[in-house]
């Protein structure tokens, strides 16, 4: 018997999310899906998603999670009261290819500390369950979460070991196992594409769905797949789903990249170190900015650099300023 509800859980390196399907919506139409909107304290930043980190408190009991994480660290720091803390971001793809990855292993926080990566997985799965099930239970009362089927999505670079990890993590905060489908990221946005309405007909100007036989590719950043569309509507593999470590992160950590090289590694890392909150801020910038570029857009994007990163600069470099290092950067256009 279908479950009443299918309940997905989007773990991602930079941001997570959930979201629901229940089944009198999908027999009408299975793009009716809910989700739900989450917004950062600062710069306004509003998405679908929210930021996956974790934050536990000095005696590592979890605090919060996502951009209510993020806040609460960077007010703490700002006080210089977070250095008993625990705070995790963007810890998902230490799990990729770790050969000796167990339930014992450890994961360093922002500061260096360790905890233990199956409490830290497990903890940030179950409040995305928990903000699921409230929501959830707005719309539908009298769910159980015996109605629910839920899924689990994961890269397609992971091996069994990482995919096995993340089910465990799973079951350790409520999910039964008979209810739980791991799904791999490439797969299910197939599937999702498999029903959108973007297929022009050439007699008509008119679109509908993919015809069978029909052939289309997928391209998620670090995750690709392609598949063909067979006579009863089901999906035929035609590559296995196949990517690299290339999402959002690596674009993120470019851009630090960038700022040491221009002003400094020592200064960079002085500066996110002991400037917590504005190097925070500074990232958040970057990720708001990151949504506003396209292909058309004709013009230069810019950052305010904070305050305390140009007295960091001034105090490894006596007699120099950030903006003239600035104008002399061979990345100056």
């Amino acid at each position: 018997m279908p479950s009443l509800l299918v309940a997905a859980i989007d773990f991602g390196t930079t941001f997570s999310g959930y979201a629901f399907s229940l089944l009198h919506e999908y027999k009408k139409d299975p793009l009716k899906i809910s989700t739900t909107t989450w917004t950062a304290g600062s710069r306004n930043l509003v998405s679908l998603k929210t930021s996956t980190c974790v934050l536990f408190d000095p005696t590592e009991k979890f605090h919060s999670f996502g951009y209510e994480a993020e806040e609460r660290y960077s007010n703490l720091a700002l006080e210089d009261k977070h250095l008993d803390w625990y705070y995790f971001r963007r810890f998902k793809m230490m799990l990729y290819n770790k050969m000796d990855l167990t339930r014992k292993t450890l994961i360093e926080d922002d500061k260096g500390k360790k905890m233990e990566a199956i409490k830290v997985f497990s903890t940030a799965i179950g409040y995305l369950k928990d903000q699921m099930l409230i929501n959830c239970k707005k719309q539908m009362t009298g769910i159980e979460e015996s109605d629910i089927m839920w899924v689990l999505t994961v890269p397609a670079i992971w091996d069994d070991k990482s995919k096995q990890f993340m089910r465990e993590a799973a079951e350790m905060v409520g999910i039964c196992r008979d209810k739980l489908l791991i799904a791999l990221e490439p797969e299910a946005a197939s599937l999702y594409c498999r029903h959108l309405p973007i297929h022009k007909d050439s007699d008509s100007s008119s679109f509908g769905a993919f015809k069978s036989g029909e052939k289309y590719m997928v391209v998620d950043a670090g995750d690709i797949t392609v598949h063909e569309v067979k006579d009863n509507g089901s999906l035929k593999e035609l590559h296995k789903a196949n990517g690299g470590d290339w999402g959002g992160t690596k674009v993120d950590t470019l851009f630090t990249s960038l700022l040491a090289d221009i002003v400094g590694k020592d200064v960079m890392e002085t500066f996110s170190s002991e400037n917590k909150y504005d190097f925070l801020d500074l990232l958040r910038d970057f990720e708001t900015k990151k949504r506003i570029i396209s292909p058309e857009l004709d013009e230069k994007v810019t950052f305010n650099i904070p305050v305390s990163l140009s007295e960091t600069f001034c105090e490894k470099n006596p007699g120099s300023n950030i903006k003239d290092v600035t104008s002399k950067s061979k990345h100056k256009t």
